[in-house]
C-alpha cells in the first residue's frame, strides 16, 4: 500500500491534523518542560507520530539534560495508527540513540482504554472533524459516548441539530475526566468552534463532566495566521485545569501582525453561549447593555430551502414565462418541462443581496403547498409536467441522506424539500448572508411580480419573513442596530459557516 495514500485516508477518516514541530516545541517549552524535568508525567492522548513527545527529548538534548530512563518513563502517548508508532520508535532510535519505552507509546483509541493512563499534564492535538463527517463505522462505535459524557441528551439530538459536534470536544471531555490527575493541567491545539459555535458544542461549555469541574484558563487565537496546511477553519491553543470551576472573563490572546494582543472573553447572555471577545472595556459595556430585539413569535430567523443534496434537480438557471401562469424550466441536463408558476420561486444568488433592484437569475422548484407541507400524490400527479420530471429523478431523491428528509421519504413523499413552512411563502423577506461573510447587511426583498417570494439558498442565507412591507420595514429597522455587527464580530466567526446563522441571531431576540 502507498504510505502517503494510507496516511491521507487515515487523516480524512479520523480528522487527524498533525502539529508542526516548531509549535509543538513552543508549547512544551512554555508549559511543561521544567515540570517534566522535575518528575511530572505527561500524556499525549492522540499522539500521531509523537511530535510532542519528541519535543521533550530534543529540548533536553539542546539544554544539556540527560535522557534518563526515569525521565523517558514519564512520557506517554496513545495512537490509533501502528505505522505512526513504528515511525516514532525508528526516528527516536536514529536521532537520539535511545530506545523509547515501548509500553509508553500505546496503540489504541484513547476513547476505549482498558487501563487508563493518569498523568500530571496532558498535551496534544485531538482530531478536528464533526461527528457528521466521520467514517460511518466509527460513528456507530462512538455515538453512545456523546451521550455518556453529556455532550448530547440522546442519539436523535446527535443526528439532528448536534451533528456538527466536534469529536475534539468528546476527546477533550473524556481525557480531562479519565486521564488527567486531580488539579492537573492540559494544553491542546483545537478548532475554535468548540468555544464559539452555537448549538453543537454548547453542552461542552458547561465545563463539567460527571460532577467534575474543569475550566479553560486562556485561549490563543491564531486569527487566520497559517499554522496547519489545508485547514480553513479557525483554530488556536487552549489551556485547561481540572477540578477548578469555570470563571469569566478568561484571557483571550489574538495574533495580530506577529504580536499576541490580550483581550477578555466571556459568554454574553447565557453561561454556555459562545465566547464574546471584548477588545476593550467600552465594547464590553456597549454589548452588555444591548437590549434584545422584540419580535412576534412567528417572526423567527430561518435558513433557506434545503434540497438535501439535490440542487441540480430543484435549481434552474434557464427559465422563461409561458403565458401568464406557467414557467418553462430547463435543467442542467437539458430536460425541458412546463410547470405552474405557483411552484417556481426566485432563488437568491450572491448578487441578490447587493444589487439595487435584483432580478431573478436562478429559480427553485418547490413542490409544496403554502402551508409548507409537500404536495400529496394526487395533486402532484395532476401536474403532469412536474410529476413526469420528478419521477425521472425518483432514484436520486429516494436516496438522499438525513434523518429529517428520510422521515418524509419513508412516508412516500420522496419529492419533499426541507426548510419549508408558511414563512417560506410570505411576500417580503428580510434576508442576509449567513455563511462566510464579515459584514451584517440585511435587506428587504420585495416579491417578484411574476414568481413571487424570494427563497434563500440553504445555509448560505437566513431571513425573517413578513406579510406586509410595513412589517418588513419595522423588522429591518431593528436589525440595523450597529451593536448587532459589533456582537457578531466579537464572536470571531467572520468568514466561516457560522457567521450569522439563525441560531446565532436568535440570541439577540426575544419572541412574544
Amino acid at each position: 500500500m502507498n504510505i502517503s495514500n494510507s496516511v491521507e485516508n487515515y487523516n480524512k477518516k479520523f480528522g487527524a491534523v498533525f502539529t508542526p514541530n516548531a509549535w509543538a516545541r513552543r508549547i512544551v517549552e512554555k508549559h511543561f518542560f521544567t515540570q517534566w524535568l522535575n518528575g511530572a508525567s505527561i500524556l499525549d492522548p492522540t499522539a500521531g507520530e509523537g511530535v510532542f513527545i519528541e519535543s521533550f527529548l530534543s529540548l533536553a538534548r539542546e539544554k544539556g539534560h540527560s535522557l534518563t530512563q526515569d525521565r523517558l518513563a514519564q512520557l506517554y502517548g496513545v495512537e490509533l495508527n501502528q505505522k505512526f508508532i513504528d515511525n516514532f520508535h525508528h526516528r527516536i532510535k536514529s536521532k537520539y540513540s535511545i530506545d523509547f519505552p515501548e509500553d509508553n507509546f500505546r496503540q489504541g483509541d484513547i476513547l476505549f482504554q482498558n487501563v487508563e493512563i493518569k498523568a500530571d499534564f496532558l498535551v496534544g492535538n485531538p482530531p478536528w472533524v464533526n461527528f457528521t463527517d466521520l467514517d460511518e463505522t466509527y460513528k456507530e462505535k462512538i455515538k453512545h459516548l456523546f451521550i455518556e459524557f453529556g455532550l448530547v441528551t440522546n442519539q436523535k439530538d446527535l443526528l439532528l441539530g448536534n451533528a456538527r459536534t466536534d469529536i475534539a470536544s468528546l476527546i477533550l471531555i473524556k481525557v480531562l475526566l479519565s486521564n488527567l490527575k486531580e488539579n492537573g493541567k492540559a494544553v491542546f491545539f483545537l478548532p475554535l468552534s468548540i468555544f464559539q459555535n452555537d448549538g453543537a458544542n454548547q453542552a461542552f461549555r458547561k465545563y463539567k463532566v460527571r460532577g467534575v469541574n474543569f475550566c479553560v484558563e486562556d485561549i490563543m487565537d491564531f486569527n487566520g495566521n497559517k499554522v496547519f496546511d489545508d485547514i480553513l477553519g479557525r483554530y488556536g491553543v487552549a489551556r485547561f485545569q481540572r477540578d477548578k470551576p469555570q470563571m469569566f472573563p478568561i484571557h483571550y490572546h489574538v495574533l495580530e501582525n506577529g504580536k499576541w494582543l490580550l483581550h477578555k472573553a466571556k459568554p454574553l447572555f447565557n453561561s454556555t453561549d459562545p465566547l464574546t471577545v471584548f477588545n476593550d472595556d467600552a465594547s464590553e459595556l456597549r454589548l452588555q447593555g444591548f437590549q434584545k430585539i422584540v419580535l412576534a413569535k412567528h417572526l423567527q430567523p430561518r435558513q433557506g430551502v434545503n434540497t438535501c443534496g439535490a440542487n441540480d434537480i430543484f435549481f434552474f438557471s434557464s427559465f422563461q414565462a409561458v403565458g401568464s401562469h406557467q414557467v418553462e424550466l430547463k435543467s442542467k441536463k437539458g430536460e425541458r418541462f412546463v410547470v405552474s408558476a405557483k411552484y417556481v420561486f426566485p432563488l437568491t444568488v450572491s448578487a441578490t443581496l447587493t444589487k439595487g433592484e435584483p432580478r431573478p437569475e436562478k429559480v427553485i422548484l418547490i413542490p409544496h403547498k403554502t402551508d409548507g407541507k409537500p404536495l400529496d400524490l394526487p395533486s402532484l400527479e395532476a401536474e403532469e409536467g412536474l410529476y413526469s420530471y420528478l419521477l425521472k429523478h425518483k432514484g436520486v431523491l429516494d436516496n438522499r441522506k438525513g434523518v429529517l428528509i428520510n422521515t418524509w421519504i419513508q412516508k412516500g413523499y420522496w419529492w419533499s424539500l426541507m426548510g419549508i413552512g408558511p414563512y417560506s411563502f410570505v411576500p417580503y423577506k428580510i434576508m442576509w448572508k449567513a455563511f462566510g461573510d464579515s459584514k451584517f447587511t440585511p435587506r428587504i426583498l420585495h416579491p417578484d411580480d411574476f414568481l413571487g417570494s424570494w427563497q434563500g439558498n440553504q445555509s448560505l442565507n437566513a431571513f425573517i419573513g413578513a406579510s406586509t412591507f410595513d412589517e418588513a420595514q419595522e423588522i429591518y429597522n431593528k436589525l440595523t442596530n450597529p451593536l448587532i455587527q459589533e456582537y457578531l464580530s466579537s464572536l470571531r466567526m467572520q468568514g466561516t459557516c457560522n457567521w450569522a446563522q439563525p441560531g446565532r441571531m436568535k440570541k439577540l431576540m426575544e419572541f412574544v
